[in-house]
């Protein structure tokens, strides 16, 4: 049995029996607006507090605009900046991760040159053991060469899984609807799937819902449920099978 970590994410470790999978690394993917960052930002956090250090590296927003975009969004988690000060919670936006972003010695296209050597070292300066990337989107759309593309992923999952780290990277969709989404090749490479997606028939009337597509290393919930995202973080609304209905998910 592998061993588990629990995410502290309400709702989310019944649906994983237990936990994530220790060295599993898994895309969360969705449509605009479905709270990928939100909730790699939470996974982060209630890391932190328990005493595990975590790493958010952004291709997407500055380190500011995460934070405050957190901060507003969570607004009970009144010890962001302290965890920020003691190390605990790394935030590091596009003003640092645009660094690299180059361009190869031909000057017709983009590589990632020291991405991989640089979360091996900051996860080891840091001992961290949640990491999160916001997105793999951004590195494909650098990347056009399928195969080159497939070596650093292949070479990112190697340095995490080596060091037991456990990460949460985001890929974008155009689609917010399921029935619009479509799988990508980051589906198959990675240990784990979690789609976030909209169900109803209008806009007005949405549901925010979450589906654990796959998690290699542990049973769990293939059922489609509806999530919302509160000052308190993340609440996923489990079926009373008693009752025929959604529930607020116990602490």
């Amino acid at each position: 049995m592998r061993q588990k970590n629990m995410t502290g994410i309400k709702g989310l470790d019944r649906m994983l029996h237990g936990g994530l999978p220790v060295g599993n690394q898994i895309i969360i993917e969705g449509g605009p607006g479905s709270g990928k960052t939100l909730l790699c930002f939470e996974f982060l956090y209630k890391g932190a507090i328990k005493g595990e250090n975590g790493v958010l590296f952004s291709f997407e927003e500055d380190s500011n605009s995460i934070i405050e975009n957190a901060k507003t969004a969570f607004s009970s988690f009144t010890d962001i900046d302290s965890l920020i000060k003691e190390g605990k919670l790394i935030i590091l936006g596009s003003e640092e991760t645009k660094q690299y972003i180059q361009k190869n010695r031909e000057g017709n296209a983009y590589t990632f040159g020291g991405f991989i050597s640089e979360i091996d070292s900051v996860t080891k300066t840091h001992a961290a053991k949640r990491i999160a990337i916001d997105s793999i989107s951004v590195i494909r759309l650098f990347i056009t060469d399928p195969y080159d593309y497939r070596s650093l992923s292949t070479s990112l999952l190697s340095v995490l899984s080596r060091q037991g780290i456990t990460s949460l990277i985001t890929m974008e969709q155009e689609a917010s609807e399921k029935s619009n989404i479509f799988f990508q090749p980051e589906s198959f490479i990675y240990d784990g799937l979690i789609l976030l997606f909209f169900t109803g028939n209008d806009l007005e009337n949405r549901i925010p819902t979450i589906e654990i597509v796959k998690m290699r290393g542990t049973e769990h919930m293939y059922t489609a449920v509806p999530y919302e995202i509160t000052s308190s973080g993340f609440n996923i609304l489990l079926l009373n099978t008693s009752e025929k209905r959604f529930v607020d998910t116990p602490d």
